[in-house]
């Protein structure tokens, strides 16, 4: 399976007057400098925790259906935007209503509808795309308050000391993100 993002998130998972108040900046003079800290901090937030913060598209493509039953890699899923396969040489969309997104396991997976069989792409390699949405939600509101509050600690550190490791403020935020944290089990 290749995971390719094809949108960024629209916004920043923390707003730059939140970051200002938050460093008791009152000019706005280094807001450039201060969105790309926040970029970074959600990134390093998305690489700690496993999960997208502000939803983002993303494309999955597949050779076969596997057993029936695919496993997103991505979390938090909120939609399945489409499913394609290959089909007289081009790719054919499946309806909505021939399969199912289960959002309740661990990991997001995707079915076909009960009385629903998956079509045979007809190609043997990159045969089967799936898009899907990716994310707590659209806005920054969406994000759960200890990830935003950690989200801040993480740029507070980059910001103050222009240097990550083994910060006290990025520990903070650390443990702000660890009950959000997805493990491989």
């Amino acid at each position: 399976m290749r995971i390719e993002r094809i949108s960024m998130a629209a916004e920043l998972p923390v707003l730059l007057s939140e970051v200002r108040d938050f460093l008791k900046i009152s000019h706005r003079d280094e807001d450039a400098m201060i969105a790309a800290h926040v970029r970074a901090a959600a990134e390093a937030c998305e690489r700690f925790t496993g999960r997208k913060l502000i939803s983002q598209q993303w494309q999955l493509t597949l050779n076969d259906w596997g057993y029936g039953v695919i496993e997103v890699p991505l979390s938090p899923i909120l939609s399945v935007d489409k499913i394609e396969y290959w089909a007289a040489g081009v790719f054919q969309e499946i309806a909505v209503v021939n399969y199912l997104l289960d959002r309740t396991s661990y990991q997001a997976r995707i079915l076909p509808a009960p009385t629903y069989n998956w079509p045979d792409p007809e190609r043997e390699v990159e045969g089967i795309k799936i898009t899907v949405s990716a994310g707590f939600g659209a806005g920054h509101n969406d994000i759960p308050h200890d990830i935003r509050l950690g989200l801040l600690h993480w740029v507070a550190g980059a910001y103050d000391a222009g240097e990550i490791a083994e910060n006290q403020t990025v520990i903070m935020a650390e443990k702000l993100w660890q009950p959000y944290r997805r493990v491989a089990l």
